[in-house]
């Protein structure tokens, strides 16, 4: 389905359903970068903070080798494969990580079904390991100058992320609305 970018003028709301060629769409605002960008801290401050309570139950004596392999476990891998699993979990399940609950948006599929653990993870395990390639972050940068405020991880992953309240004005996205979550 054709994604509409529209402005809206007020008088229509985030979420309002509407009947195009006998089709339920709904109409969502897309986040831009500045708001992904604190959403994306406060959830590496998660999961920085997390990891070395996890690492220290696990390890209450450390892993008494030297400093630099203590170092690289600790400040690099044990956060890479903990950040990993917070992300891919907290998508699947609740459609947003704890930065994207504080801000205010979540993740929903470009076709308007729910998510499934293979765009989950496409997403989050393959997405953001492009996006971070060598460091750079680079991949989420593209989200401030993309039409519809996608990121490479939702290019690669076919979502987008929406505003999950009411929002009057901005870029639009029109998405098909699943069967199963109009049936009330």
């Amino acid at each position: 389905m054709d994604i509409d970018n529209m402005t809206n003028s007020g008088d229509q709301t985030a979420e309002s359903a509407n009947t195009v060629e006998s089709v339920n769409v709904v109409d969502l605002r897309v986040v831009g970068f500045w708001t992904r960008f604190w959403a994306f801290i406060i959830d590496l401050a998660v999961i920085a903070m997390s990891s070395q309570i996890f690492f220290r139950v696990i390890w209450p004596a450390g892993l008494e080798t030297t400093t630099i392999k203590s170092f690289f476990l600790i400040n690099a891998l044990f956060p890479g494969i903990w950040g990993s699993i917070y992300f891919v979990l907290l998508t699947m399940y609740f459609g947003q990580t704890l930065g994207k609950m504080i801000m205010g948006i979540k993740v929903v599929s470009q076709d308007g079904s729910p998510l499934s653990w293979s765009a989950v993870a496409m997403r989050e395990v393959v997405g953001r390991t492009l996006a971070q390639l060598l460091g750079t972050y680079l991949g989420y940068l593209i989200c401030a100058f993309h039409p519809r405020k996608q990121a490479l991880t939702d290019i690669i992953g076919d979502t987008y992320v929406v505003y999950a309240g009411d929002k009057k004005r901005g870029k639009w996205v029109r998405i098909p609305v699943a069967l199963s979550a109009n049936a009330e």
